[in-house]
């Protein structure tokens, strides 16, 4: 008689585990900081357009 039976997880994209309340925070933090990273970038772009330009009408 088995009293006890070892639990074995599947893995695959058919049986994937609900997300934890801090896997869901860290995915949280982590899409925020892309989106503030995407943003900085596009400052970037932004200044060294500018700065292009400004060089360009200088010349």
């Amino acid at each position: 008689m088995k009293l006890f039976t070892k639990f074995k997880r599947k893995t695959g994209k058919h049986h994937a585990h609900t997300p934890t309340r801090r896997e869901r925070a860290a995915a949280e933090r982590t899409a925020r900081a892309e989106a503030d990273l995407r943003e900085t970038e596009a400052k970037i772009y932004e200044l060294a357009d500018r700065a292009r330009r400004e060089l360009r009408r200088s010349a």
